[in-house]
């Protein structure tokens, strides 16, 4: 199921499906002290696009939010080491 309502995911930035709303403020707290918001935004609805056609949406949050996470765990640590 394509996702056709989109809303702000935070104020003047990207947009992600309305069902992610709890994802996306959650990534953010998390990572917006270490990354940029702009970059935490663009994974989330990279991410989360990966899962536009999912025809059981109940896992879809958890499964953003886990893959997310991961991927910016990386990001946090490889500019922890540089």
């Amino acid at each position: 199921m394509a996702s056709s309502t989109l809303s702000d995911a935070r104020e003047g930035h990207s947009r992600i499906s309305p069902d992610l709303q709890d994802v996306v403020q959650g990534v953010h707290q998390k990572f917006d002290t270490s990354l940029d918001p702009r970059s935490v935004d663009e994974c989330l609805i990279r991410v989360g696009a990966t899962f536009d056609d999912a025809k059981v949406r109940a896992f879809v949050p958890l499964l953003v939010r886990r893959y997310v996470t991961e991927e910016l765990s990386e990001k946090v640590t490889e500019k922890q080491s540089a």
